[in-house]
Formats: C-alpha cells, structure tokens, sequence
C-alpha cells in the first residue's frame, strides 16, 4: 500500500455527534495530491474507499470500482444537475468546487438530458469518427513538418496541445486558426486550481469566446453549413428550437472536452512510451495491440480524475450512509487501480482484456467523445515515434499542470531527436 504525506491522511476518528462516516484529509486540488495521487488512491482503496472530506464545503470520495459504478448507474439517486439560479441548492453539477461556466448537457438528468445527448450522438458516432480521420492524419504529418528539421519539439506546444483543439475546431466548424484562441484559456483554467490568483480571469476569457460564439448563431440559424454549431443553430429539443445560450454553453462544452483529454493522455503515454523503449518497439513491431493498449493508457493515465454527482435521497454506499444533499466525488483514478477489477494495477499491460476503466465515465453519462479520441490518441502516438524514432523526453524540464483536480496533464514536454527533413505536407483546411 502506498504511503502518502499526513496532510492527506485518513483520520480513523470520527466527528462527534450522529456523523461516524471516515474522514478523509483530501483536496484533489492540491500539490500533494497532484505528486502522489497514485499512493492516495491506493490508499483509499485500501483503508477508506468511501470516505468523507471537509474540503470545498465538504464531499463523499468515492474510490473502489463496485462503488463508483453503482453511483454512476443510479441517476435517479445521484444528480448530475446543477442550479444556477441558486448558490444553496446543494445541486451544483459535476466539478467541485462548481464550474463557473455551466457543463451542459452534461449537467443535466434524464429524461432532460437524453434528447441532448441524442441531438449530439451522429457527431461523435464511430461512423462520424472514421470518415473524420482524414484531417487528424493529415494534421498531424504538418504539425510534425514545423519540428522535424529542428530535433527538438515540444510534446505538448508544438503537436499535443494543436492537434486535438484545430480537429476539434474542424468538428464543430470554427476558423482552424482559430484553435489557440478558444484552446489556451480552458488550458489555463483545467491547469489551475480554483484558489489560483488568475483562475476567474481565465473564466472570464472563456465567456468572452462564448460571446464570439453567439455572434455567429443568427447567421447560422438560416445559412447552410457543416459541422457542429452550424447543426446545434437549427436543431430542436421537444420540437423547440435551442436557445443562442445553450447552443454557445454545448459548443463550449465540446471544445473543452476536445482540447484537454486527448493531449493530457498523449503527454503521459508519451513521457512513458519514452521511458520504455522496449514497449515501444513491441507497439510498433505489432499495431494490432494498440486496440489495447489504447485502454490501458487511458486506464494508467485517466486525464480526467474524477466527476461529481448530489445525493437526492438518503442511500447507502460501500458501507457508508450518505444523505439528501451530500456531494459525491467519483474518483476515476482510484476506481482504475482497484485490485479487485484489475490485476497487477501498477503493471502497464499492453494486451490487458478485459479492462473495464472508469476513464471514460459509466452509464448515460459516458464520455460522448470517446471514438474521435480512441482514433487522435494512437494516430499521434504513433506518427510521432515512427517520424522521431530516437525521440528523448526532458523529464526535468517537464512541467506538470499545477492542479491535476479536473484535468491530468502537462503544461509542457520538451523532447528532442535527430532531424529530418520534412514531408511537405500542408496543414488541412
């Protein structure tokens, strides 16, 4: 079991009064946690895998898989929902502390949710995943052409960080140049802490992008087009047309979702791929693991550690009594290491089947994205190893998000190589 700093212990005493759940000292937000978040986990899991924090107002840490999945499963029970209109109304979405920027839909429940997710569904099909593919292949061969004479990249500024937000960009059918624009404040904001000093700047920047969004949705309402705004401008949700809000508050959803996970994943596959030669020569000998592998990345790796639900009605879970209005933590990062489901956590299995990680959520809720990611994260990996074989990741000059909380990633991930010369392949339009 692993052993972590006693500022994220588990306290085996109990408050006084009725309340004798666990308490945990946890802050997913913090630096301890962002450097021993896999020794955390394993420790939850081992002495405390439902517990209870006082942190952000206090919240239950769900960490064993059997646990996670009954919260996730049970809708009805564990609310996604949030409410703007009123600070204590204990429904306040998915994150905590709550976004300041509405996640919808995701932040809605059945029988809401499910004609948005519906709406959504033919953008993010394995269909519309597979005849999209052109443009990331191509994509990615120009981002390489800018590094490749030069024998030294950036994993993340030059290639993991452009790469999903311009095919993302192409998905919902905004200006490709365009992509640092909308991509490097939601950075900014996934890389901080909520305490940060420029985190509500950062925020605000994010609505001034929803502003330039809804600029664009009257036009779109009757002009003819492609991609996803231009679809969301003339769809209708129970025979009613979406209002300019929510069309900006999903496009803006889709860009965050587009422009993190995939590079967060990317930057820690690739630090470690470096690490491991061996495996590396094993995924390239033999492509036809990389369906596999793919999962076990997304399991060592989760970019997104973990979501929030509330309680709507008193219920029990991992032993523990939860009540009406408690928040609830699901920690994907824990769920992922739990010995129970997965044998050998620590061990990185190329070929481990079945693999059954929480990464991509459970339920109604499951990440809508995850074929466009399943087919951007190996096509990256693997360009950039078979153009930079010898390629060297600067682990020292690494620099880690400050908070890993909502987003694991890396802010940068300096590389170096031998140079080549480049192919000559222009960037898709």
């Amino acid at each position: 079991m692993g052993q972590y700093p006693d500022a994220m212990s588990v306290d085996q005493s109990t408050e006084t009064g009725s309340d004798s759940s666990p308490r945990i000292d946890f802050d997913h937000h913090s630096p301890e946690y962002r450097a021993n978040w896999r020794a955390i986990s394993d420790d939850h899991l081992a002495r405390c895998p439902v517990g209870r924090t006082d942190a952000y107002g206090g919240f239950w840490v769900v960490s064993d898989h059997a646990s996670l999945s009954q919260v996730m499963r049970d809708d009805a029970t564990f609310s996604s929902g949030r409410n703007t209109e009123d600070p204590s109304d204990p429904r306040q979405g998915i994150v905590i502390p709550p976004n300041p920027i509405r996640q919808l839909p995701l932040e809605l429940d059945p029988p809401e949710y499910t004609p948005y997710r519906r709406l959504l569904n033919p953008y993010f099909s394995p269909t519309a995943a597979r005849e999209a593919q052109p443009f990331p292949e191509q994509a990615v061969d120009a981002l390489l052409d800018r590094v490749c004479a030069s024998g030294r990249m950036d994993l993340v500024l030059d290639f993991g960080n452009p790469l999903p937000a311009m095919a993302t960009m192409k998905l919902i059918g905004l200006p490709l140049d365009d992509w640092h624009v909308y991509a490097e404040p939601m950075h900014r904001v996934a890389a901080t802490p909520p305490s940060a000093p420029d985190y509500l700047h950062n925020v605000q920047i994010m609505g001034q992008l929803g502003g330039a969004i809804a600029a664009q949705v009257p036009r779109l309402r009757d002009e003819p087009g492609e991609g996803l705004l231009s679809g969301l401008a003339k769809a209708t949700v129970d025979g009613r047309p979406l209002p300019d809000e929510e069309v900006v508050t999903i496009a803006l959803l889709v860009i965050q979702g587009g422009v993190h996970t995939t590079t967060a994943l990317f930057a820690h596959t690739m630090l470690w791929l470096a690490e491991h030669p061996e495996q590396r020569k094993r995924l390239a000998a033999d492509p036809a693991l990389w369906e596999h592998a793919t999962e076990e990345f997304v399991r060592v790796f989760p970019p997104a550690m973990g979501f929030a639900r509330t309680v709507t009605r008193d219920v029990v879970v991992g032993g523990q009594q939860m009540r009406a209005g408690d928040r609830v933590m699901m920690s994907f990062a824990a769920a992922n290491r739990d010995p129970a489901v997965f044998p050998d956590p620590d061990e990185v299995r190329l070929d481990r089947s079945p693999n059954r990680h929480t990464s991509f959520g459970v339920g109604i809720h499951r990440c809508i994205g995850l074929n466009h990611a399943r087919a951007w994260f190996p096509l990256m990996v693997r360009r950039v190893f078979e153009r930079m074989p010898d390629l060297v990741v600067d682990r020292d000059d690494a620099e880690q998000n400050e908070s890993v909380g909502v987003i694991n990633g890396f802010v940068t991930l300096p590389a170096t190589f031998t140079p080549s010369e480049p192919l000559g392949v222009p960037m898709p339009d």
